[in-house]
Order: structure tokens, then sequence, then C-alpha cells
């Protein structure tokens, strides 16, 4: 009778879904490095447009230079502003994503950004991210980590990788365990008492310096595996969100309440609560004691002023900091204004970010979204997404989060060559096994 063996059922999986996935992983293991000084590696590549002398001269009003960028370029629409400009850096506007019925009736643009000295108004370029160029390596750089280079079907190959790396977390978290102890024969008499298990599980966790190959190979595999077990489970469960939604959104949904697109779309829809409409009430009352027949309270010129102000009361009115202005957009259809801000308790700058919006006529708050009130399973996904990407902190702790992560990139190439090398390893000693018994 053949007995089943689940550790070396699990030895056999992990083995060779690895080899399977070691080249992915390893060319996602590089540019995730990369890709985690994403900004500040793309400014190198991309100084000649991102980059300008600084003035003792204050730049151009934001409205102003994008009004540059409209007369510059009419046929194309530029909904969205900066809030700011730094130091030394143009100012970019980016052309809208036409979608659905829109994309037929606009003609696609051949680039992505318009870069603006903001001294003097003068159109410095555009970018087409998607061209073959120097100044684009590092986007080159994320689309080789996303999808391969090769569009959907990279993409979803990449997903089912990150799948199959998921479960081989698991996999490999359980063969690090000490072998289970065998049970003795009744008449076999007992020697001494064996060590617990923690005390047998230590040794996966350190690394022998004074080794051969091998070991150290070994070592390296099972230490770098359990030490950095939590992040590499968040990077590839992530990976499988970016890449197979499909898979992602209903286990998701079962185990931690995420909402779909959808049902996030109908709630936003909700009017907004009572201390939410408050400043907006007030500043409604205000301008019709003035002037019943205001037209534009809210301009471009002043919208990012506006609107800055707005989500400060709004945030503070809830005990909250505003920590940054993300970017701000007019939506033509509603005729409102919408800034979007990171608070000190949002998630990231993406999902996980808080937005406001205001009517252009009245000056009215619409509606206020705070990212930190987002459900619970939406909580767990911002944070998913922002720790892959590396959208955590500010200032120096940002830095720190940023090396992490590329050392984490570093590691997970680590994991892979080891795990080929040991593969290798094992199949010469396997093949010298077989050659013995013939």
């Amino acid at each position: 009778m053949i007995s089943f063996n689940p550790r070396q059922a699990c030895l056999w999986i992990h083995r060779y879904t690895g080899l399977a996935m070691a080249a992915f992983l390893i060319i996602t293991g590089i540019t995730g490095t990369l890709l985690a000084f994403h900004e500040e590696l793309d400014d190198i590549f991309n100084h000649k447009l991102a980059q300008v002398e600084k003035q003792n001269a204050s730049h151009l009003p934001i409205a102003e230079l994008h009004d540059k960028v409209i007369s510059a370029y009419p046929q194309y629409n530029f909904s969205s502003m900066p809030t700011s400009i730094a130091a030394e850096r143009s100012a970019v506007f980016s052309v809208d994503r036409a979608r659905g019925k829109a994309a037929q009736n606009q003609p696609k643009a051949p680039f992505q950004q318009v870069y603006v000295h903001p001294y003097t108004g003068d159109i410095i370029g555009t970018r087409d991210r998607d061209e073959w160029a120097w100044h684009n390596t590092m986007w080159k750089v994320f689309w080789l980590h996303r999808d391969l280079l090769l569009g959907d079907i990279g993409k979803l190959l990449l997903g089912i990788v990150a799948l199959v790396w998921t479960i081989n977390c698991f996999i490999g978290f359980y063969l690090t365990f000490p072998r289970a102890i065998k049970k003795k024969a009744k008449n076999q008499t007992s020697p001494k008492k064996r060590a617990s298990f923690l005390k047998r599980w230590l040794p996966a966790w350190k690394i022998r310096t004074k080794s051969n190959m091998f070991k150290l190979n070994y070592d390296l595999h099972h230490a770098f595996g359990l030490w950095l077990w939590g992040i590499l489970f968040v990077i590839a469960w992530s990976s499988v969100g970016f890449n197979l939604r499909e898979v992602y959104q209903p286990v998701m949904h079962a185990v931690v309440g995420l909402e779909g697109r959808d049902e996030r779309q109908e709630s936003s829809r909700k009017p907004p609560r009572k201390a939410e409409q408050a400043s907006g009430a007030e500043i409604a009352t205000s301008l019709k004691a003035v002037n019943n027949e205001a037209v534009d309270v809210v301009n471009k010129a002043n919208s990012i002023a506006y609107l800055s102000e707005q989500a400060n009361t709004a945030a503070q009115s809830k005990g909250m900091l505003v920590r940054e202005f993300l970017g701000i957009r007019w939506i033509e259809d509603e005729g409102q204004w919408q800034l979007r801000f990171k608070t000190d308790k949002d998630i990231g700058k993406k999902g996980g970010a808080s937005s406001i919006t205001v009517d252009a006529i009245t000056g009215r708050v619409e509606r206020v979204n705070f990212g930190y009130q987002s459900g619970f399973g939406n909580k767990v996904d911002q944070w998913l997404s922002t720790l892959h990407m590396g959208h955590i902190g500010h200032g120096i702790g940002h830095l720190l989060y940023q090396i992490f992560l590329a050392l984490v990139g570093l590691a997970v190439t680590v994991l892979s060559v080891t795990g080929v090398y040991l593969w290798w390893k094992g199949r010469q000693q396997r093949l010298k096994a077989s050659q013995k018994l013939k």
C-alpha cells in the first residue's frame, strides 16, 4: 500500500512551481527594486523635460500655465491641474484619457503629458510614455514589471504567476517547519526528551556563515523566506489584485467584505452627511446674501485656493490634518471642481485618498469623501496596494520604506536564484543515486 506523504507532496509542488516562476520573479524582483525609486529615477532619465533652473521670481499661476497648454493643444482635453509646483521642476499637465463614447469623438493624442516652464509659460515639450526613448526608461521598467511588455497577455501571465506565488508562500512556510517526530514501537526504549518545536524550528531562521555553498544557499532560501514572509505575501497577493482581478475580487469579498466597483459608486452617490454639508451650506447662504445672480464663484483662477481651504476646514471638523494636496480637476458634465487630498488618517495616495467636490456657480460643497471612512474590506485592499507601491509615510519615513521595498525586490531575486540552485544540486544528487542503483 502506498502511503501519502503531505510534506513530500508539498516539497514537489514548491520545487517545480518555483522553477516555473523563477524567471518571472527574477524579472519582477529586479524591476521592483528600481520601481521603489520610480519618481527619483524618472527625474534623472527625464531631466530635460522635468527640471528647470530655479529663479528668484515666483512662478506663474497654475491656472495661467493651464491656459497656455489649452491654447497650444486645443484639440485635446486637459481637465486636471497640479495643486503646486516644486522648485526647479516644470509644471506637468496630463491629457484626459478618453473612454467609451468620448473616445470615438476625441482624437487620440500622440502624447500623454505636456511639460511647461513655470516661470515663462513656454511649452518645454511633450511626452509619449509608449515611445522607446531614453527619457521613458522608467516607464518601460514599469511595464516590464506590470505585463512583461506584452500587454494583456503578459498581465494575465503575471497574474497567474502571482496566484501560484501566493499559494507557494504558505507551502514554503510549512516546509520550514521541523519534520514531525515519528512514532516509535511499543517495545522500543525512548531516548532523552526531544527539543521543543520552536527550538527545532529556530535553525530555519538562521544563516550559517561558516558553511559550504549548498548550505549557504539553503539557509538564504529558508531565512529570507521566513524573515520577509509577511511582505512577500502582501506583494504576491496584491499582484493578483492588479493583474487577476476576477480571482482577487471574489476572494477578498468573501474574506474581508471588499466592495465591488459598482457598490462603491452606488455608495458614493448617497447624499453627504449633515456634518459634511455644513461648510457648503454656510457658504451658499452667505453668497446668496451678497449676490443672488453670482456666476462661477469658483473658477480656474481661484479653484485651488478655494478647494484647499474647504478641504482643510472639512478635515479639521473631523479632527484630521491635510498632509498633501494631490490634484484638482474640472468635472464638466456636472459643473463642479474636485480636489483630491491625503489626510493623516488616509491610506496611500490612490484609492485610499480623500476628495472634496464643489459646485462652481454657488461654491457649495457638494460632497466630501474621506478615505479613512472606507469599509474594512476596502481598507485592507488599500493597504495591500499601498504597501506594494510604496506610498507609505512622508520624508525620512517614506525614504526608509523605499529602501526596504528595494531590498525586498532583491530578496525575491535571491529566493528565486537560490531555489533554482538548490533544485540543480538536488537533481545532481538524484542522478548520482540512480546511477549507483544501476
